[in-house]
């Protein structure tokens, strides 16, 4: 069933400003093509419903869009640029900056605005604080996710915050990337029955499986040449096809199925299957779990670990509070984790079991503390878990 037809972004124009030269290229463009879509009445790619809940939705993001490209583009901090190897989420487009690559190594994710971006930094700032270094349950959580190492400040841009945090794709020379949005329910408890009825018709398969494939890259040693697949791609996949075409896509390199990488990324979701298992305190809402890999099969393995935190301190000091980038970090964590999480890391938990394997829950601007099982979350976990059973048996 397609949406009906749509005139409000040609009216939008018309009324607001008529004139083409007062657009960009790229912003003239966009609006046009956002008009020409609603005048043929088809449907949008990111809606697979005619609910009118999903259709007021679509009328939201259409706006959103076009009102973002009409923005100026933040300035970027000092010692920064793109990070090319996004795949999902906030991604650098014009009037927006997504995540950046420091050059000291680390990756600076912005806030969101509130209370989103605000309630992301209170889970890393939980999670990482001195007073919760008596929590075992929290201690094997610092594990699972990416190192939080504090907020960074722009000085160019008053209100423009970064969160610091760990590069999962440090030493790997052609990174191969996935992320995987977890849980039947993307909609937090806060969220309309408008939002609700938008999520549930991005990807419907979700219901079953309970986790849908945001966006990945892949690398092709032949070539030498790395491709990305984004969400429309992954939004055209179904229950079967997400494993066979979607999977099987990403851990192949030109066509050989890396079982070795499939086995390290399931006995650390596994790892994380078994913290969630343990854990009630913590629902997490449209978080996500990124799978990084190298697709350098001959390039030597670095001695240098990615999840090591014990020379970072110096360089986020150096790097971050010095006149060399002018960029101001508040609460650095470096202390709390080589520290704390010594023991974890000397049993061996903290490193990958491949070593050219990341595994990390990511995405926390919708988690909310609850006194029992997040079994959203466990669902699609334990259905991943299944799905990539299947395709190394395949």
């Amino acid at each position: 069933m397609s949406l009906p037809t749509y005139n409000f972004v040609s009216r939008f124009r018309i009324s607001i400003h008529p004139n083409q030269s007062q657009y960009t290229e790229k912003q003239w463009s966009l609006l046009t093509n956002y008009s020409r879509h609603s005048d043929s009445g088809h449907q949008h790619p990111r809606v697979k419903t005619g609910s009118a809940l999903a259709k007021a939705g679509l009328k939201k993001i259409v706006l959103k869009k076009v009102m973002s490209s009409l923005q100026r583009t933040p300035t970027l901090p000092p010692g920064t640029k793109p990070l090319d190897n996004q795949v999902a989420g906030h991604q650098n487009t014009e009037g927006k900056i997504g995540c950046l690559l420091h050059e000291d190594g680390t990756i600076l994710k912005p806030v969101q605005c509130p209370p989103k971006g605000q309630r992301e930094v209170e889970f890393y700032q939980e999670l990482f604080s001195e007073q919760k270094s008596d929590d075992k349950v929290l201690l094997q959580l610092r594990d699972l996710v990416p190192k939080f190492h504090g907020l960074v400040h722009s000085p160019k841009e008053s209100d423009a915050r970064f969160m610091k945090l760990e590069n999962l794709l440090l030493d790997m020379k052609h990174p191969c990337v996935l992320d995987i949005k977890m849980g039947r329910k993307t909609y937090d408890p806060q969220a309309s029955q408008e939002k609700m009825a938008l999520e549930i018709a991005k990807f419907p398969p979700a219901q079953n499986i309970g986790y849908q494939i945001s966006g990945m890259q892949t690398y092709s040693p032949s070539t030498g040449k790395s491709q990305k697949f984004d969400k429309y791609f992954c939004k055209n996949l179904n229950e079967e096809t997400i494993v066979f075409k979607g999977f099987g896509k990403f851990f192949s390199l030109d066509g050989v199925l890396q079982k070795e990488v499939i086995k390290a990324v399931i006995v650390r979701l596994k790892e994380i299957l078994e913290w969630f298992n343990k854990q009630r305190t913590f629902h997490f809402f449209a978080s996500s779990i990124l799978i990084v890999f190298d697709g350098d099969v001959n390039s030597p393995l670095s001695s240098k670990s990615p999840s090591s935190s014990a020379g970072l301190k110096g360089s986020v000091a150096d790097n971050c509070c010095n006149g060399d980038t002018d960029s101001i970090i508040e609460n650095d964590f470096s202390d709390v984790i080589s520290s704390d999480f010594v023991d974890l890391v000397t049993d061996g938990r903290s490193e990958s079991v491949h070593p050219k394997v990341q595994v990390r829950m990511i995405d926390f601007a919708h988690v909310y503390h609850m006194p029992e099982e997040d079994e959203n979350y466990v669902f699609g976990l334990k259905h991943l878990i299944d799905d990539l059973h299947r395709l190394l048996n395949s």
